[in-house]
Parts: structure tokens; sequence; C-alpha cells
């Protein structure tokens, strides 16, 4: 019985594009700045997954957590990863003002607290930009758990990065589902049977969500005639 849905956050709830892919390229062209290095812009945006301008699939920057993009940052240049983790903090206010939802992402979180789901957001992003986003758009009495990319040394698609999480709720996969926009969020789980919803609201296209159970174009399709489209018929939440 599902009782847990698990929202990845960029790109599914959020406009990741509206955000992120600005602020790749202004770390890029700040990182050649600081150190006067411009001549490894193109190898280092390509490294990092800005392909003509756009996040890419399954990229460093479309899944990747802190530590990991500012390890790529690092391989450029000794301090370039402390450079990168100082530049995101310095940006944070930036990179708040600039936070969209996807179009109607709270009235399925709304509606799935109501019909007594937990949401729990798993995002590879931190966890002072995730309660921040929380509270920007009023969400704390629907988002009732965070698992954010600094929680833990494991990461999306590694599933130990909800054995906190089950350990503190209770719940086994079995009651969960999670919903994403890249490989890392289809494929947690894989192994152990968690069941996975792919959406085509972020960097990912369809055939780039590997592992998905099903694939839709956005969040809000996971509300089909009032319920939630892989509940269990007789299903009681409450």
């Amino acid at each position: 019985m599902t009782r847990v849905i698990l929202f990845d956050k960029d790109g599914t709830l959020m406009d990741y594009h509206k955000v992120w892919t600005p602020y790749a390229k202004r770390s890029i062209e700040a990182f050649a700045e600081a150190f006067d290095c411009h001549d490894i812009k193109d190898e280092l945006a390509h490294r990092l997954g800005l392909i003509n301008g756009q996040i890419a699939p399954n990229s460093v920057l479309a899944s990747g957590t802190g530590d990991i993009i500012q390890d790529q940052f690092e391989r450029y240049q000794t301090g370039g990863g402390k450079w990168m983790k100082d530049f995101y903090e310095e940006n944070l206010d930036a990179l708040r003002d600039s936070m969209e939802l996807i179009d109607g992402a709270a009235d399925v979180l709304r509606q799935l607290a109501a019909d007594g789901y937990k949401n729990i957001i798993v995002t590879s992003d931190s966890r002072l930009s995730t309660e921040y986003f929380i509270r920007k758009f009023s969400l704390e009495s629907v988002v009732h758990e965070v698992v954010a990319g600094d929680d833990s040394p494991f990461h999306k698609p590694d599933i130990r990065i909800l054995e906190p999480l089950c350990r503190k709720t209770g719940h086994s996969l079995d009651e969960m589902v999670m919903i994403g926009d890249n490989r890392a969020d289809t494929m947690l789980g894989y192994e152990e049977g968690l069941r996975t919803i792919g959406v085509l609201s972020g960097t990912c296209r369809r055939e780039d969500l590997e592992g998905a159970d099903m694939i839709l174009q956005s969040v809000t399709d996971v509300i089909d005639d009032g319920r939630f489209i892989l509940e269990e018929d007789g299903a009681d939440h409450a």
C-alpha cells in the first residue's frame, strides 16, 4: 500500500531551467575569471553537462550533489572546490529569488497530503536551499520530511540515502513511490523494487529515464481522476 510519495525537487516540483541553467553559466564564467583560466571554460562546461547552453540529461549538473559539482572544479584548479562552495553560498539569495514552482505542483502536494500521504522531498540540493524553497512557497504543512544532498555521504540513485528516513518513519520501500525528472530518480532503489515515476518537466527525455515504471509529462499528471495514479483500489491512507 502506497503511503509515502518521494519527490525530487529541481525539475519536478521547481522549474529547473529558471534557476540552475543561468547559475551554471555564471559560475563557469566567474571561475574562469577568478583563476585566470578562460581557456578551460568550454571543457569544464562540457564535463559538467552544460552543452550548447543547456543542461544535458543525467549530467553532473542535472543530478549531482554540491560535493560532486565542487569536485569537478577542484580537478581544474587546486582550491577550485572550495571556491565553488563559497560561490554557491554567496549566490544563495539570488538562487532563492529565482525559484519558481512547476505549475500545479503545490496543488498536487496539498491534495496528496489531504488524502493521507506523506510527501517527502529527496533532492541533491542542500538542506539550506531546500528548506528555503519550502518556506518560500508555504509548503511546510504539506512537505513532511526532507532528504537533502548534504545529509548523507550517499546520493541518488544509491538506496542508502533512504535508510535514515525508513528508520525514522517506520515505512518500508514497498510503501513508497519516487517521482523525479532524471535517471538518478528513476533508478533509485531499482534493485530493491522501489517504484518510480519519471516526469519530462526537467532535463531528461523519455529515453533518458531508465528504470521508470511510468513516465508522465509533469508532476500534475500523478493525480488522475482525483486520485494518486498508483493508488491501490480501496486503499485507506487515513
